[in-house]
């Protein structure tokens, strides 16, 4: 099972559209948000992606919460509050927006998969039995580039995909 992983959208509605591309190109089957989507009508463009579920982190910089949530749901998606804990295709994901808590879950070693966002870089290593993806910014605002990432579950291998 392929999954896409994006983070730190920031109403980037360009990038998000060509994230929903390589991701439909790519057959992923669930969408990752690492949060600060920012406004619900960009949430709204991972709709379109209607074969792939969409699960999201709420960021420090979304705003609207209610409404983003509601939009969210919506169309069958979930967003949570501070991070996500979940089991994808057997493997143990945890997902949060802010890197401090990260080495906490990546030192643990509970995890198959510890997935960050906010620091607009990216950062992706393997710690022992977790791979860590933070698919840096997919706008383009500190590193000129927006960046998405693709993991495959069944061998926990991954692909970085440009977005600009």
């Amino acid at each position: 099972m392929r999954i896409g992983i994006v983070s730190d959208t920031h109403d980037n509605r360009h990038n998000v559209t060509r994230a929903i591309e390589i991701f439909r190109g790519r057959g992923v089957e669930y969408v990752l948000h690492a949060g600060d989507i920012v406004a619900p009508f960009t949430t709204l463009a991972f709709a379109e992606l209607r074969e792939a579920k969409f699960i999201a982190v709420f960021g420090n910089n979304d705003g609207e919460k209610l409404r983003l949530k509601a939009t969210v749901e919506g169309f069958g998606g979930e967003i949570h509050e501070y991070c996500y804990k979940g089991e994808l295709a057997g493997r143990k994901i945890c997902m949060m927006h802010t890197d401090h808590l990260a080495e906490d879950a990546i030192k643990s070693q509970l995890y198959d998969l510890v997935i960050y966002g906010h620091t607009h870089r990216p950062d992706i290593r393997r710690e022992g039995r977790t791979l860590v993806v933070n698919p840096g910014e997919a706008t383009d605002w500190i590193t000129g580039a927006g960046h998405a990432v693709i993991v495959d579950l069944k061998d926990m291998t991954h692909t970085i995909e440009l977005l600009g």
